[in-house]
């Protein structure tokens, strides 16, 4: 009877081991870039993580590894068939250095304005609405603010009082030429009316300050515009892509009321990472593609890099000057920039589906021939990322066949001794 008890209790406990096992493979599964459970414990880059670029192609094998030592070898070439490996020649030819990054679009800055009132008033009309296209000079929309006729007031005050002490002035120069004026009175009424010229400059001024043109200020002056309406004008040809207030409403100085851009031309703001600092420049041609519209690409230039690192994500800022004429293109958009990078030159690249990281180097497995079952883990050093390949800088011959699909249950099948037997399910694979 006991002996059937410690039957069951072994055989419940054989259960759990292989649940947590199966839980173990489904993890490392799941991990991103195919992660083994031992490689969370390796302290990732400051900023990979939020960066979102994954870095690890970036480094260099340790010294100590001896995973290139080992071997995978197969049952036979029908298991090999049942799992379902893929195979891919390693190639050298020509590789044209590309960097692609995430990329958002945004307008162009130079030119696009956000309009807002330069007094405080109340929205009287809302001339141009959104989405209407819009030329320079026109106006868009109009605010009533005292301010404003305030400003016109004082400066009609102003001219009065310029034209009062400049007369003054006059008459009591005459008088001391005639010999029964004074000095002093004559050198009073010329200073009252020097300050009154400053004081209508300085009224002048307020209304250069407030939107008006010279023509409008020289209306003013004259009398024959004294109303307290503020116009809003476009200050270069555009459309409307935003609108902020409604007719009737009080607005404040610095507040928006509307917005224009001229969308022929839009910027795709780049995050790069930093070691693409070294071969990516201001000037090199970008191809952006965008999610929302697969299949188009939109040719621009690199216009500037940014001189400064994020703290938070250590990304750099890059901007790519794209045209916009078919006006497909919308702010906000997310997509990807290809830049490229440089000259093309001869070099052996590799599939990336072949790279595996194993937790202390980045690792391909090569057959040994095309009858073979047996797969060598080669030890690589990685160069340039060339968009679904790696360039190889060692680790590889030209011509060697490595593993593409299923090198993860490869890899798996190697890190058996570091999380322990059985982990990766692969042992039926050899019956």
């Amino acid at each position: 009877m006991n002996r059937k008890r410690i039957g069951s209790v072994v055989a419940g406990a054989a259960l759990v081991a292989q649940a947590v096992l199966a839980v173990q493979v489904a993890f490392a599964q799941a991990a991103p870039g195919g992660l083994a459970p031992h490689e969370h414990a390796q302290e990732a880059r400051p900023g990979e993580a939020t960066a979102g670029l994954d870095l690890r192609w970036q480094r260099q094998p340790s010294t100590s590894c001896t995973t290139s030592e080992k071997a995978v070898t197969l049952g036979s070439k029908e298991v090999v068939r049942t799992v379902g490996l893929e195979y891919a020649e390693v190639r050298a030819g020509p590789l044209a250095r590309t960097v692609e990054r995430n990329a958002e679009l945004a307008y162009n800055a130079t030119r696009y304005a956000r309009l807002s009132s330069r007094a405080s008033g109340v929205v009287v009309e809302v001339v141009k609405d959104l989405g209407e296209a819009v030329k320079k000079g026109e106006v868009l929309a109009i605010v009533e603010s005292p301010d404003l006729g305030a400003a016109k007031s004082d400066l009609l005050q102003a001219i009065a009082t310029v034209g009062l002490w400049e007369a003054n002035e006059t008459r009591e120069r005459a008088l001391l030429a005639r010999g029964v004026g004074l000095e002093r009175e004559a050198l009073e009424a010329g200073t009252k009316a020097a300050e009154a010229r400053i004081a209508a400059n300085r009224a002048r001024q307020r209304l250069r300050t407030l939107g008006l043109t010279s023509e409008q200020i020289v209306a003013a002056q004259k009398g024959e515009d004294a109303a307290s309406m503020l116009s809003l004008v476009a200050p270069f040809d555009g459309t409307i892509v935003e609108r902020a207030v409604v007719i009737g409403e009080v607005v404040e100085p610095g507040r928006l009321v509307v917005a224009v851009a001229d969308t022929g031309t839009m910027w795709a703001m780049v995050d790069l990472a930093e070691s693409d600092l070294a071969v990516v420049q201001t000037g090199q041609e970008a191809a952006v593609t965008v999610d929302g519209l697969p299949g188009r690409t939109f040719a621009g230039r690199l216009t500037w890099v940014s001189t400064q690192v994020d703290p938070r994500t250590r990304t750099i800022k890059a901007r790519v000057h794209l045209d916009n004429g078919h006006g497909l293109l919308r702010a906000n958009m997310f997509g990807r920039a290809r830049i490229s990078a440089g000259e093309s030159r001869s070099a052996m690249t590799v599939p990336k589906e072949a790279v595996q990281w194993e937790g202390c180097c980045n690792i391909a497995f090569v057959r040994a021939d095309a009858e073979s079952t047996t797969f060598r883990p080669a030890r690589l050093v990685l160069g340039f990322d060339a968009g679904d390949r790696y360039e190889v800088v060692s680790g590889l011959s030209d011509g060697d066949a490595v593993v593409t699909r299923g090198s993860q249950v490869l890899k798996n099948e190697i890190l058996k001794d570091s999380v322990g037997a059985g982990c990766c399910e692969v042992d039926h694979l050899k019956k």
